[in-house]
């Protein structure tokens, strides 16, 4: 298919990055792009949701990755997924896959899913600070992401999300349901409970958030639903106030530099010092611009908080407020060219298990089955016309319309945003600047 052609489809059909980052995927066709990299690799501990669909729908996936491939002109396809993964996909290194993709096998470390240190891993380059994939000649898209290509080229719009049902769980499973279904009726589905001093959380153990399941709902971002204790490190820092996280910097940070030695992207070398934003944030002065400026290429992995700090300051949460102020102005770090890893990188890499045990999730880590379509009982939809990077999506219904499942009800508005599709069918209840509501009169 011409690119063009392909584009229009793509933002026809509303799919964006379904890995967590939610970029309208129509946006990153470009030319000048040698190799599409489909990012299987599971970033974080407790998810099956890639691995499964690798399991279910290889060839789909290819197959999507392929269409992006040859409409953009590229020469090869790699899936890239941890060693564990193709361990248990039987998948060898270089291996050949479906429509003349390769296998591309990454080690299981932490943060091996962030897009900037998976390209190095699996090609050898280094994205320019501040730039994409792009600039190196790389398109990245999620292994599901690449599956909802294949759909759209059937002419089917994002209207399902593959999920994982995980943590401490009986039977973690992984399974698909309707795109904003409310949390609370896909757990009530799922036979799951919530038990006193757990939480919800919508993503991994280290980058997701807590939400709470009787007003969330599964966006077209949802990796993973968790249940997980209150008290383990990973849920511990998210629920502390930021405020009170940063009140301690100017007293507990000992400037040991331990999260700046161990941030993966600083490994890179990547002009990442957290230490040294720390410092500034602590002395609540501008200190040095360039030292705040950085905090823009921060993945907000969370190793610096969740292995490297001794004094439970969690700098990931200064690198957060910073990143966060910096992109209200919009502004942040841009080099021209591409850095040069550390000599000690490899040392300093984070193996998925000890990550695990570190941040208290390694005995809830069991492999997720595959349960398929879960059917989800519900009266009241609550569709976000903001769950994806960009400009909110744009009603094309009114309140009281009856639309169908898969029916546009929301197009993509001029610039960066994605179109949205009704679920299931129903009738438009209300539409507002932020969401669409629809009903079905099923059981609440």
């Amino acid at each position: 298919m011409e690119l063009e052609l392909l584009r229009d489809t793509i933002e026809a059909a509303g799919v964006i990055g379904a890995g967590g980052a939610g970029f309208p995927t129509h946006r990153k066709l470009t030319r000048g792009i040698d190799t599409v990299l489909v990012n299987a690799a599971e970033c974080e501990p407790l998810l099956y949701t890639d691995f499964t669909i690798l399991r279910e729908h290889l060839d789909r996936v290819c197959e999507g990755a392929r269409e992006l491939c040859d409409a953009m002109g590229a020469a090869e396809v790699l899936v890239a997924m941890k060693e564990h993964t193709a361990l248990r996909l039987g998948v060898a290194r270089g291996e050949e896959l479906p429509c003349g993709a390769r296998a591309a096998l990454l080690p299981d470390v932490y943060p091996m899913g962030d897009e900037i240190i998976m390209i190095y891993q699996a090609l050898g380059r280094v994205v320019p600070p501040g730039q994409l994939p792009s600039a190196v000649g790389v398109v990245v898209v999620n292994a599901e992401t690449a599956y909802n290509v294949s759909n759209a080229v059937r002419g089917v719009p994002v209207t399902e999300k593959w999920l994982t049902i995980g943590g401490a769980v009986e039977h973690p499973v992984v399974v698909r349901v309707p795109v904003n279904c409310g949390v609370r009726a896909v757990l009530r589905a799922a036979g799951v409970t919530v038990p006193a001093g757990h939480v919800v959380v919508d993503g991994g153990p280290a980058m997701g958030n807590i939400v709470n399941p009787a007003s969330a709902v599964v966006t077209k971002k949802t990796k993973a639903l968790l249940i997980l204790p209150e008290e383990i490190p990973a849920i511990a820092n998210k629920a502390a106030p930021v405020e009170r996280l940063l009140k301690r910097v100017p007293s507990a940070c000992c400037q040991c530099m331990y999260c700046t030695e161990l941030c993966p992207r600083h490994l890179l070398g990547y002009p990442l010092q957290p230490h040294k934003t720390l410092r500034a944030v602590g002395a609540g002065a501008p200190g040095n611009p360039e030292e705040l400026l950085t905090a823009s290429l921060c993945s907000g992995c969370g190793v610096c908080t969740l292995m490297a700090c001794c004094q439970g300051i969690a700098p990931s949460a200064a690198m957060t407020a910073v990143k966060q102020s910096l992109g209200r102005r919009r502004i942040g770090y841009r080099a021209d060219g591409p850095t040069k890893p550390d000599p000690e990188r490899d040392f300093r890499m984070v193996p998925v298990s000890r990550f695990k045990s570190r941040i208290g999730v390694a005995k809830f880590d069991r492999e997720a089955e595959w349960a398929g379509g879960l059917p989800v009982a519900q009266a009241l939809w609550r569709l976000p016309l903001s769950q994806h990077v960009g400009k909110p999506s744009e009603p094309v219904v009114a309140v009281g319309d009856g639309v169908a499942a898969g029916q546009l009800i929301a197009k993509a508005r001029e610039g960066i945003s994605a179109a949205l599709h009704a679920p299931v069918a129903g009738t438009i209840s209300r539409v507002t600047d932020t969401e669409i509501e629809m009903t079905t009169g099923e059981v609440k």
